[in-house]
């Protein structure tokens, strides 16, 4: 059987693969875009016409698809339009992409003023620069209103507080009112208990049995089963070690 010459072995395709999988990943990463419902997407051409918007765009500034294709961004957005015409006039003139340009704009078509944040780029299919430009938008009006308002809310606060402790007997009576209001929890947990009650709690944290508890007091084993389950539920514990702690700590026998 006759060898093959080296020159004669199939050539590998491998210096193809790279760029056809990141031609593809472009492909698949600008249709997301267009398609996006949140990410507004816009090609203008050098007369700063628009070629093409999506959804999201359409959305964004409720003018229709049809009204902005072969319009000029002026005439769609009035006296709005510097603020959008400035991230592809950059373009245009730098052949160079534009990151996170954030603008603000008040439209025809919206209530109050809006914030955006842009990126554009060019599309460079000829060799004396960028005939298209393409933006990708995300609107964060009410990002910033939320930023406006949590700063107005945190100065009026700084300032009712300023006129409030002008005197320190504001933060005086503040104080009192507090510390009556928020007593510790042990006290008032140990004010849930009836002299009855307590007495049970120090005779068990005496090691004392259910019986010498009973013949102690004068009563029966029966009752006093009821009174230290009655206890466990009013102080929510859960053994006779959890019962014995407690009692140390309100002070009801000295450990």
């Amino acid at each position: 059987m006759p060898r093959t010459k080296p020159e004669e072995l199939p050539k590998s395709n491998d210096h193809l693969e790279a760029p056809l999988i990141e031609n593809e990943l472009q492909h698949m990463l600008l249709a997301a875009i267009a398609h996006s419902g949140t990410i507004g997407f816009a090609v203008c051409d050098q007369s700063l016409r628009f070629q093409e918007v999506n959804a999201a765009w359409v959305s964004m500034y409720g003018v229709t698809r049809e009204a902005h294709l072969g319009a000029t961004i002026h005439e769609v957005f009035g006296p709005a339009a510097g603020a959008f015409e400035r991230a592809f006039k950059k373009v245009f003139s730098t052949g160079k992409a534009l990151f996170d340009y954030e603008f603000s704009a008040e439209l025809r078509t919206r209530t109050g003023k809006g914030f955006w944040i842009t990126s554009c780029f060019p599309i460079k299919n000829a060799a004396e620069g960028p005939k298209l430009a393409a933006a990708v938008v995300l609107d964060i009006t009410q990002l910033r209103r939320l930023e406006v308002w949590s700063h107005k809310l945190l100065t009026d606060s700084v300032r009712l507080l300023d006129t409030l402790f002008e005197t320190d007997q504001f933060l005086s009576d503040a104080i009192n009112k507090i510390a009556k209001s928020e007593r510790p929890t042990k006290l008032m947990e140990t004010e849930k208990l009836s002299p009855r009650e307590r007495e049970v709690i120090e005779l068990l944290a005496r090691n004392k049995s259910n019986k010498e508890v009973a013949a102690a007091l004068g009563i029966s084993v029966r009752t006093i089963e009821a009174h230290r389950m009655k206890i466990m539920l009013k102080l929510r514990i859960h053994s006779l070690s959890e019962l014995v702690h407690y009692a140390i700590r309100n002070g009801i026998v000295e450990p």
